[in-house]
């Protein structure tokens, strides 16, 4: 199934891939079902869930991560539009 590209992305050429993760570009040019199922998340040994916890001692194994989504990337790049033209003062 074909998902549709949201304005905020396609008005701006895909010029917002400067300030997306990879994570985020990938769900952008493959779409959220197919890179989630990319990512083989059913299996425990799958390499998306290799990560370093950055724990030395106790339980070092788990680390959890977001699956970004086209929606978070849609308002992470209206706020970020909102942040540009002051009409907001955090990131």
């Amino acid at each position: 199934m074909k998902q549709k590209i949201p304005d905020i992305i396609s008005q701006c050429c895909f010029s917002c891939f400067s300030v997306l993760n990879d994570a985020e570009i990938a769900v952008i040019m493959m779409g959220d079902d197919a890179y989630r199922d990319s990512l083989n998340l059913e299996d425990d040994e799958s390499p998306c869930w290799v990560m370093d916890s950055g724990e030395t001692q106790g339980f070092v194994g788990w680390n959890p991560q977001c699956i970004p989504t086209i929606d978070y990337i849609a308002w992470k790049l209206g706020r970020l539009e909102l942040i540009r033209r002051g009409e907001i003062n955090e990131l």
